[in-house]
């Protein structure tokens, strides 16, 4: 795990002195000089959640890498400069804003994280830029009226859905009474309680409001906030957390004696066993992949033959952002912000490593996209089943 952080850090440092070295805002668009174009990419490369960050980062590297071995795009060259948010929406709004105003990068590989999506999603309506972003939380994709922000786009489906997704498949495999554990100070956790809850309660489960356990950023204490759940009895706990506090809510419960099942979103994926370090018999999460097939199989072995990286679902996804931007520039002939988000926004049944893309013009989401339940045995990831979002 180690050496996978530090070959990711290195990757950071290495765009992030890129980006430094941009041409300035009186220099006009980068995108048209030198036989370049220019792209952004917003992440947390440092932080509480570097570790999804990074990832996104390298995957998109890597995409970026085999398109300028190929040729380019008619010719010319990518180059993505990096943008390290720090995980903080203040570093965020900066970092947009010399991306678009100072580097005039045609598109952003946008950020995993919801909170740093919804900093500067009003910001990004002053300007041109596509942010191809993978936040859940539909706020960040649309206005309280219902439109969309014109520049802020997922390429994975939304809360609602993958909260969906969860309770299903916990009813149909038996299990029937809940707790849950979130952290009341992150949208992507809060965004994916409301439907797992209302699924839940829907299709005959039962989720009682005195058993949603909420804390904050600076609780530690996860035995004591547990506690009511465990002492319930419950089927299964669902915990819509980022990887680091699911390492440490995980580790409260089994501490405490709790054997049942914690049903988790996209971050309890690997490196999430890693990070545990001991058998993670009992975690189900969901998956923007199914890592278990042969292309995906052949791909994570050729970047950690190459790179050393184990390659998990936060790569592909970045991945898949970059070739779809790399078709729609190629195909209209332009790097021009505008019409690539117009292309962007009519986006149909794009084959990528993460599945079948459509975006929704009336939403900028993505529509009817599958995702994967996974289990553990120990240590290693197992494969339960497909459902369409």
């Amino acid at each position: 795990m180690k050496k996978v952080l530090a070959f990711l850090m290195a990757i950071a440092m290495g765009l992030s002195a890129t980006a430094c070295s941009s041409p300035s805002a009186s220099s006009g668009s980068s995108s048209n000089q030198g036989g370049e174009i220019v792209i952004g990419c917003l992440q947390d490369v440092t932080g509480p959640t570097s570790s999804l960050g990074q990832m996104v980062q390298a995957g998109a590297q890597w995409a970026v890498d085999e398109i300028n071995e190929k040729g380019g795009i008619d010719g010319k060259k990518i180059k993505m400069n990096s943008y390290d948010t720090k995980g903080d929406v203040t570093e965020a709004v900066n970092a947009f804003t010399k991306a678009v105003t100072v580097d005039k990068v045609s598109v952003i590989v946008g950020p995993p994280v919801a909170n740093i999506a919804l900093a500067i999603k009003e910001i990004s309506e002053q300007y041109d830029v596509p942010v191809m972003g993978l936040a859940m939380d539909k706020n960040a994709q649309l206005k309280q009226d219902g439109t969309p922000y014109k520049n802020m786009f997922t390429f994975q489906p939304n809360a609602d859905q993958q909260g969906a997704i969860m309770a299903k498949y916990a009813l149909e495999n038996g299990f029937k009474s809940f707790g849950a554990i979130y952290n009341e100070s992150n949208s992507y956790s809060t965004s994916l309680l409301a439907p797992f809850v209302q699924t839940v309660e829907s299709s005959g489960g039962t989720l009682a409001k005195n058993l949603q356990v909420a804390y904050n950023a600076n609780d530690t204490d996860f035995k004591t906030l547990l506690s009511p759940i465990v002492n319930a009895k419950v089927d299964a706990i669902f915990v819509p957390n980022y990887t680091k506090d699911l390492v440490n809510i995980t580790t409260a419960a089994r501490a405490l004696g709790y054997q049942g099942a914690l049903i988790c979103g996209l971050d309890a994926c690997p490196p999430f066993n890693t990070m545990m370090g001991t058998s993670c018999d009992g975690v189900y999460y969901i998956n923007n992949i199914d890592d278990t097939t042969q292309a995906l199989q052949d791909m994570i072995k050729k970047v950690k033959e190459k790179t050393g990286v184990e390659a998990t679902n936060k790569f592909f996804l970045g991945y898949d952002i970059v070739n779809i931007a790399a078709k729609v520039l190629k195909e209209n002939g332009t790097s021009d912000p505008a019409k690539i988000r117009t292309a962007l926004e009519n986006l149909s049944d794009y084959t990528g490593m993460t599945g079948n893309i459509s975006i929704d013009p009336k939403t900028h989401m993505t529509k009817s996209m599958e995702m994967f339940m996974f289990t553990y045995e120990g240590t290693t990831p197992k494969f339960l089943q497909k459902f369409s979002a």
